[in-house]
């Protein structure tokens, strides 16, 4: 009896199938390469990237009139609504220090950068002793029964570092603190920490000579007004 191969023809077909693919893929390769050295397809891209990066430059602009709208609201408090400011900044601060003492490998590949995460975090806590607002923390649920606590080390700031009961002499915390951290690195948590600190101890050292930034922007802002407003006779 005859054997019959029945290995040839499967082969050939499914040995096919790569070959095929293979010489389509490459087939779009070249159609996709060949679409994106045209000059139109270049020119359409470009406009498609400029009109996506206006849109997000826009978005960008809205957000950071929003953000500084909410924060001329609580310059314009004056001292009780920077410390509002400066209690979030401390908040913030210990966070990022906590985060960089939890990096234990920085113990030996970078000492200086743990311990100045330590001295944030430190900072951090006293910057919130100093701005917390007992009387409202008593009245939360969770948060109130720190207060005690909370009111406690507060009087000990201020028993141990009376300058820091004048907002001159909070401005000088907060730049110093601001200066230490900005310095580290750029565009990173450090950096956001210590341009917050900065601007904090800024506006407490204009505050301490009775300067309210808010004042002054609104007033030129008025002025520029009227001068839009006001049109020349030929």
């Amino acid at each position: 009896m005859a054997a019959v191969d029945l290995s040839g023809g499967g082969a050939a077909s499914s040995g096919g199938y790569p070959q095929q693919g293979g010489a389509g893929a490459g087939f779009a390769g070249h159609v996709a390469q060949a679409a994106l050295n045209d000059p139109g397809v270049q020119a359409q891209l470009k406009d498609a990237a400029y009109q996506r990066a206006q849109e997000g430059w826009e978005i960008t602009k809205q957000g950071a009139g929003i953000a500084a709208q909410e924060l001329g609201k609580y310059i314009q408090e004056g001292p009780a609504g920077i410390s509002v400011l400066c209690f979030l900044g401390g908040l913030a601060t210990t966070l990022i220090g906590i985060l960089g003492l939890l990096s234990i490998g920085q113990t030996l590949s970078s000492p200086f950068h743990y311990v100045l995460n330590a001295y944030l975090t430190m900072f951090g806590v006293v910057t919130f002793l100093l701005e917390a607002d007992v009387e409202s923390m008593s009245q939360l649920k969770v948060i109130g029964k720190l207060s005690p606590w909370v009111e406690r080390y507060q009087m000990e700031v201020f028993n141990r570092a009376n300058f820091l009961t004048e907002l001159k002499g909070r401005g000088f915390f907060y730049t110093f603190i601001g200066t230490l951290a900005i310095t580290q690195c750029f565009l990173c948590l450090h950096f956001v920490a210590g341009l917050w600190n900065l601007l904090m101890g800024v506006l407490c050292l204009l505050m301490s000579f009775g300067i309210n930034p808010a004042d002054h922007i609104q007033a030129s802002l008025a002025q520029r007004q009227q001068e839009e407003q006001f049109v020349p006779g030929p």
